[in-house]
């Protein structure tokens, strides 16, 4: 079925834009905010289409050429074809919708620190073919898209492209397709490379002779076997005047630009002189940066809690304390037994655990900063936590990740 002369009149968070139709929502993939189009019906669920864009009737106002010649292809970016003041508008509303939907509650605006349109990604990670070269995945496919470079990669990572695609040619060539991945991370100083396959002893032994020498940290993913083939298997970083060390699989913030401005709001929202605990703290980037000391960090990843220790060493803290725990571990007990003023949490995509939700709460906590990569569930959790008496008193948002519709959206709850 196909569906004539339909405005996009809003863009969801995945790429697709949003229109309306005899009363239904339509889901337009690879359509451009403002424009109006013909499309097909691709599914149709009980509230609203999906549809694939067919021609463009009338061109966006807000539409660009895209800068990357592999943007109508690869799914890396979204809306690299809308300039960026109109990305920054289109963010905004994302995420006053989710709050008005959720909490009830209407933004008239919202504060959005922009940041450098391109060049910003400390991390990228590739999918690598038979032949070793390097791709991204085709929006909404499987298909890999060969490139030869990542406007939104750092210089550094842009500079070594190649080389590295060397590295993973000679093995795949050599291996039969034995690297799947390379994540490739980039610090002012170094770049780590994690190569995930299915590497076995002799492939091992090869890499080991040829690449100990590496230029590159170098680590082999194999299921959930680490190896550590040149350098120190992780990377160092800065933020302000603390260094950290981040392994293989720790969460780091990916925008150079933008870590010192996510963190310094979360700062200005904390206040000083607080016990802080911090729910979901990795190898405590983010507790550091937000709080000087008196942390108690917990995070479900024992390599990540492990660095969080090493980092408070490298940092000189007196006062922490960092638990291997799912952050449903933590009860009122716990909380008021370690004095805890306030919480961070920086959880996953799902949000917090309601049970989460209700702990933070019985235990009387005055503040919460929440840092949010998904706008919708920190709506869902702003509920949840007015439900038992906060209510939310500051929000600012940072924008993490140009071309794409994904931001970092930092509230304050506190108690009523």
């Amino acid at each position: 079925m196909i569906i004539k002369d339909i405005k996009i009149i809003d863009i969801l968070q995945d790429g697709r834009g949003v229109a309306r139709t005899d009363g239904k929502i339509v889901f337009v993939e690879n359509a451009v905010y403002g424009e109006t189009l013909d499309a097909k019906i691709i599914a149709e669920k009980k509230n609203f289409l999906e549809a694939r864009k067919i021609n463009t009737k009338i061109k966006s106002d807000y539409q660009r050429k895209p800068p990357c010649p592999y943007f109508y292809e690869c799914g890396g970016c979204s809306i690299m074809d809308i300039n960026y003041e109109t990305q920054i508008d289109l963010k905004k509303n994302l995420i006053k919708n989710a709050i008005k939907k959720s909490a009830d509650i209407v933004l008239e605006d919202i504060e959005i620190i922009k940041s450098p349109e391109f060049r910003y990604r400390n991390k990228i990670r590739l999918q690598v073919d038979d032949a070793g070269g390097l791709n991204y995945l085709e929006t909404y496919s499987k298909k890999m898209v060969k490139i030869e470079d990542c406007l939104i990669a750092n210089k550094k990572i842009s500079k070594n492209l190649s080389k590295i695609e060397d590295i993973s040619r000679d093995i795949n060539q050599k291996f039969a397709s034995i690297i799947e991945e390379i994540s490739i991370r980039a610090s002012e100083n170094n770049i780590l490379l994690n190569l995930r396959g299915n590497f076995d002893n002799k492939s091992i032994a090869y890499i080991k002779e040829k690449y100990s020498n590496s230029n590159y940290n170098i680590n082999l993913l194999n299921g959930r076997d680490l190896i550590t083939i040149s350098g120190e298997g992780y990377i160092d970083y800065k933020i302000g005047q603390k260094e950290f060390k981040i392994s293989a699989n720790d969460f780091y913030q990916v925008n150079d630009y933008q870590i010192e401005n996510l963190y310094g709001i979360a700062r200005e929202f904390l206040g000083k002189n607080q016990k802080l605990l911090d729910l979901y703290c990795g190898s405590a980037t983010s507790s550091m940066s937000i709080n000087d000391d008196h942390i108690v960090g917990v995070e479900i990843n024992k390599n990540a809690i492990k660095d969080a220790k090493e980092n408070a060493e490298r940092n000189k803290l007196k006062d922490y304390k960092f638990i291997a725990k799912n952050a449903k571990f933590i009860d009122s007990n716990f909380i008021k037994k370690e004095k805890i003023d306030a919480v961070t949490v920086d959880p996953p995509r799902a949000g917090l655990d309601k049970e989460v939700v209700k702990t933070i709460a019985n235990a009387g906590i005055e503040k919460i900063v929440y840092i949010s990569c998904n706008p919708q569930t920190l709506a869902r959790d702003i509920k949840r936590f007015m439900d038992r008496g906060y209510e939310l008193e500051k929000i600012k948002a940072v924008d993490m990740f140009p071309q794409t519709m994904h931001v970092e959206t930092i509230a304050l709850i506190q108690k009523m």
